[in-house]
């Protein structure tokens, strides 16, 4: 019980941080849909296995986490009738979530687990950072697979370091099990055979076969696959690999255009921003130490690192969550260089290594903190709703809009007022989608598209989509326009003329306006400016701008 002492602990830890916030942007009578674009879309199998069908449809991901979430939605009854789609999804929202944080969890637990072996500072210090890792901890909040699929890595890991020292068939097909799992919850986990194979080679062999783990690992992993991924033999399958591979090759997100190599953005963006600059910097003094002073768990670890960096830096999208399976590894390395001060100098270097370590831990915890506090305040797009919903009720009391400062002191004041029957004219670029305030129910982007266009028909064509074009603007300006930076910021870098001719005319065309989500994040410093972040990054903090008060 004693040697659980410290896993339990880690694992009650990470759960803690993990859930704050869990709650943010599900859905309510405001939206239907969260304000995560993926989220829906792992959610939906629920309702074919509710309806007895288990091949998921859905193949964009591996399947495992889809069953993980759905078979026990079904089993608690927290898949809404289809009759009522998109109605009622908000428990199926949590239970996905909650699944995907303890998963997060476990992983700190596993982390300490695996790495008892290279000393327990080492593995202290590891599995602490990960509780802390502001990329692992924002992404354990999200209904997406990159954080299970972490898990079941880390997991293999464990396996690999354990079974690769007596090396036999049956520990190659734990260890490729594990692989397999999570290549079933994420494809590109698959990369993670290569490490777990050469796990021989890289630690100190006592006795068994090098052949019959070379034949286990991936009889392993294939099991683990199909145990996870049970559909490969039908079309829908090989349409989803395909649309992945093609959908890498060719990206088509605006915000990674013109940004140079993937490996250049992945470095330079992604991991200052998902580790911050203190965690980044002891990651790359582990990397020198890693290499000066091996172990069995580092080389492994510097082979993952290494082989997934190259890989994903071919790619032309560059989300930063695509970074998340490197968090545990990157952690590793992170405590070795501490641990690394602590060699160089006995006496007075354990001392000041000590310090060292409580410092970037407190550092890394501090940049996590200012990332979930916008998980727990009032959403920019609520709050840019609520001011619009408080111009809307004065407008239609008294024909007038109210002055700035009012729209400021009431942001945060509910009205009373179903303002959806009401006609006053709203306008959106595009259709409603996780960047926008609910100015309807139907949120999902072109998932939903069908349903808003039905809805607005029926409220008398309140929300007008100009895109982006002014002489749409101009000819009959809404009473209000909204506009996220997640949908603007990058065509104007890009240079686009109509999007910088609209966002003039808005200027002109408006009197007012009102900025919401604007201010920097606590400890924000600790990372990157909000110019440099990648897209995903910003999901729980966009900037909204209002614009009222039409020039006739």
């Amino acid at each position: 019980m004693r040697r659980l002492a410290i896993p339990v602990l880690l694992l009650g830890g990470a759960l803690a941080v993990r859930v704050v916030g869990l709650g943010w942007s599900l859905p309510n009578d405001d939206h239907y849909f969260s304000y995560h674009p993926d989220e829906i879309f792992l959610l939906l199998p629920s309702f074919r296995f509710a309806a007895g069908e288990f091949n998921p449809g859905f193949f964009n991901y591996g399947s495992l986490y889809l069953y993980l979430v759905g078979l026990p939605a079904v089993a608690l009854g927290l898949v809404p009738d289809a009759g009522a789609f998109p109605r009622g999804l908000r428990p199926l929202y949590l239970e996905a979530r909650l699944i995907t944080a303890l998963l997060g969890a476990a992983t700190v637990a596993l982390l300490y687990l695996a790495l008892r072996r290279e000393g327990r500072s080492v593995a202290l210090l590891s599995s602490a950072l990960l509780a802390v890792c502001p990329l692992h901890v924002v992404n354990s909040r999200y209904a997406t697979v990159d954080v299970p699929s972490t898990f079941f890595l880390t997991l293999a890991f464990l396996l690999a370091l354990r079974g690769a020292g007596r090396p036999s068939a049956a520990n190659g097909m734990l260890a490729g099990l594990l692989v397999g799992l999570a290549a079933a919850t994420k494809y590109n986990s698959a990369l993670f055979l290569l490490p777990v194979l050469c796990a021989p080679l890289l630690v100190r062999r006592e006795s068994g076969s090098l052949a019959a783990w070379f034949v286990g690992v991936p009889a392993g992993a294939a099991l683990g696959f199909l145990i996870g991924n049970p559909y490969v033999w039908t079309e829908e399958f090989a349409r989803g690999i395909r649309f992945e591979l093609s959908h890498a090759r060719r990206g088509g997100t605006l915000a990674f255009e013109g940004t140079g190599s993937g490996w250049a953005y992945h470095l330079t963006r992604g991991l200052p921003v998902g580790l911050g600059y203190p965690l980044l910097l002891a990651a790359g003094l582990g990397v020198i130490a890693a290499i000066v002073r091996r172990s069995p768990a580092t080389r492994l670890c510097l082979l993952w690192v290494a082989i997934y960096l190259f890989v994903i830096g071919f790619g032309r999208e560059r989300f930063i969550r695509y970074l998340v399976p490197l968090t545990p590894f990157l952690c590793l390395l992170a405590a070795w260089g501490v641990c690394f001060l602590a060699a160089a100098k006995r006496a007075r270097g354990q001392a000041s290594a000590t310090t060292a370590a409580v410092v970037l831990t407190l550092l890394c915890a501090l940049y996590s903190f200012g990332q979930i506090s916008a998980f727990v305040r009032l959403d920019p797009r609520d709050m840019a709703w609520r001011s619009g919903q408080t111009i809307l009720a004065s407008r239609a009391a008294t024909g007038n809009t109210l002055p700035e400062f009012a729209v400021q002191q009431t942001a945060l004041t509910p009205i009373p007022v179903d303002l959806r029957r009401r006609r006053a004219r709203i306008g959106l670029a595009g259709v409603p989608w996780y960047s926008h305030p609910p100015v309807s129910p139907y949120n999902a982007g072109q998932f939903s598209v069908a349903w808003f266009e039905r809805w607005n028909d029926a409220t008398g064509s309140r929300i007008t989509i100009t895109g982006w074009d002014v002489d749409r603007l101009c000819a009959a300006p809404p009473v209000l326009f909204f506009i996220s930076d997640l949908e603007s910021a990058d065509l104007r870098r890009l240079g686009r003329v109509e999007v910088v001719s609209f966002l003039s005319a808005l200027d002109e065309t408006y009197s007012a306006r009102a900025v919401y989500g604007a201010s920097p994040l606590p400890f924000s410093w600790l990372g990157p400016p909000r110019r440099r972040q990648p897209p995903d990054w910003l999901y729980p903090a966009p900037e909204i701008t209002m614009y009222y008060g039409a020039t006739p």
